[in-house]
């Protein structure tokens, strides 16, 4: 328990340095990302909290995969939206053998993030918005996307809403934010994508909030790996995953 209210104090403290209302906020991509990722280069995090970061690259077929999701180009910012969400999914599929979490993230249950138990294979809500953020800012860079720019990271919960959060962030441009959420669902699953202000408000979100729901593992993810020594966990499978209770 002390450990968890420190945890909500620290978050807290995050927060009150933020000044806008969608609590947005370099200080993790400050820590852990790589400032100029690059297609031949870029670190991913795991382990929870950042604690592990290995770097990883893509080949130029794999990132011809990606480049691939975007074809034929979408028509309205919501059909990219999806398209961003699959492509993520894509690159988690080839980094996730190459730094060690190419594994069922059993931690992720109908939408909260239980504790690791020192499982660094695991991903929580920091490591997905970290990296996230990452694979992103390279669809960006390499002129994938046409509707929306990659934004800085966003928070959430307080102490009425224990649920400590954290999201990478598009930007529709000259519109609104929407939150591109890893942590919710298993690796190699197309992220759920839903506007910001209802990631940031009551938990779990109503389904109807969701735009960008797709369960299934895009076609390259790698078959599921369970850690022995975690089975008896709650299953995370990706039906679960974005049952709101």
């Amino acid at each position: 328990m002390g450990r968890i209210l420190l945890g909500l104090v620290a978050a807290l403290a995050v927060s009150a340095c933020v000044q806008n209302k969608f609590n947005q906020t370099t200080v993790y991509l400050d820590r852990h990302a790589t400032p100029n990722p690059s297609v031949a280069e870029c670190s991913v995090c795991h382990g929870f909290n950042c604690t592990e970061k290995k770097r990883a690259s893509l080949s130029k077929d794999q990132w011809q995969r990606v480049a691939a999701v975007f074809k034929p180009r979408a028509k309205t910012p919501q059909e990219e939206r999806r398209q961003v969400a699959r492509a993520v999914a894509l690159v988690e599929s080839f980094v996730g053998p190459q730094v060690g979490i190419a594994a069922r993230q059993w931690t992720h249950y109908k939408m909260y993030v239980l504790p690791n138990l020192g499982d660094t294979t695991q991903i929580d809500c920091v490591d997905a918005a970290v990296n996230t953020w990452t694979y992103m800012t390279l669809m960006e860079r390499e002129g994938l996307l046409q509707f929306h720019r990659v934004a800085q990271l966003s928070n959430g919960g307080s102490v009425t809403d224990p649920n400590l959060r954290n999201t990478a962030v598009l930007q529709e441009k000259n519109g609104g934010y929407f939150a591109v959420d890893a942590s919710l669902v298993d690796h190699g699953t197309p992220p759920p994508v839903m506007p910001l202000e209802a990631w940031m408000g009551d938990w779990p979100p109503a389904k109807s909030a969701i735009e960008t729901a797709e369960m299934k593992p895009v076609p390259a993810a790698l078959p599921v790996r369970i850690n022995a020594a975690r089975r008896s966990a709650p299953a995370a499978d990706s039906t679960m995953s974005l049952q709101a209770e």
